[in-house]
């Protein structure tokens, strides 16, 4: 396998990483006034740029949290992202090690944070809740699951939640108040598409993850379950949109799985992928979701 390091990873991805989030504030800035003036349809903006944007986002904070980034402040970027997202930074920096860990499992609390559901139905509910509100409802759970488990609450400091407050209201309410200025719009008139960029790229997040996870338990050992991580298969027109919105991230994403200290997102087919490696198109994607949906494992 061709391993590319910490080292080699080309100034362009600080670059990306710098624009995308120049990027997402001009968005925010002017979403609301392509609201306004194009009511429904402001739909389109709000998928591209706006989706787009907050996918590229997403990969990167969770980049910077494995510190990939050698030419930049990997912990100061995490940080930023995440209030940009409008996320409590601590809940993925709790969550995620687990991820890793505890992979295909009902223990990896950022992908399963109520663990194994026993009862049909309320395991129905929170499959169809997960697929329809995506990472804004596991997110919420997660962060539940972290601040009432004892050993996972020990982590978990209030004083950096009034902290990540306090800088997403800057972020937030500070960009929304000068589009108020500039474009006379109003409260609900940005809050509306803020709400509908958030929740259509929550997602297209987790959709990608689902892709990768979804109804997905393996019993063994943390590489025959890393091995089972799926991977979107590039084969037909939709699957290589959904590739681009959410920038290649279910493409090999086994790969980051099996060995975390490669950064391979970036550099699609630069890595030769394992034998064992489980590809899926969009249709048995849809089966997945059936099977999630009926309470199947």
């Amino acid at each position: 396998m061709k391993d590319i390091t910490k080292s080699q990873i080309p100034n362009q991805q600080t670059i990306q990483i710098l624009f995308a989030s120049f990027t997402w504030l001009i968005y925010l800035l002017f979403v609301p006034y392509v609201y306004v003036q194009l009511k429904i349809f402001s739909l389109f903006f709000i998928i591209f740029p706006g989706v787009y944007l907050f996918c590229w986002l997403a990969v990167f904070m969770h980049e910077c949290w494995h510190e990939y980034l050698s030419s930049i402040h990997n912990k100061f970027f995490y940080l930023l992202l995440s209030w940009m997202m409008f996320l409590d930074h601590q809940v993925f920096s709790i969550a995620h090690p687990s991820h890793h860990s505890q992979v295909n499992t009902y223990k990896d609390i950022e992908f399963h944070p109520l663990g194994k559901i026993k009862n049909h139905l309320l395991r129905v509910i929170y499959n169809f809740c997960e697929i329809i509100l995506g990472n804004i409802f596991t997110v919420i759970l997660a962060t539940y699951t972290i601040t009432h488990q004892p050993q996972l609450k020990k982590q978990y400091s209030h004083q950096q939640l009034i902290i990540s407050i306090l800088m997403r209201m800057m972020i937030w309410g500070g960009i929304g108040y000068s589009s108020h200025l500039i474009f006379q719009v109003t409260t609900a008139q940005i809050v509306i598409p803020y709400v509908i960029t958030c929740w259509m790229g929550s997602l297209a997040v987790h959709h990608s993850e689902l892709i990768e996870h979804g109804n997905l338990i393996i019993e063994g050992k943390l590489e025959e379950r890393n091995l089972k991580t799926r991977n979107l298969k590039p084969s037909g027109i939709w699957e290589r949109l959904f590739l681009f919105i959410t920038h290649n991230h279910s493409l090999e994403h086994s790969l980051h799985h099996v060995s975390p200290k490669i950064y391979n997102r970036p550099f699609a087919y630069a890595n030769m992928m394992p034998d064992e490696t489980v590809y899926i198109s969009f249709g048995e994607y849809l089966i997945i979701l059936k099977e999630m949906l009926t309470g199947k494992f």
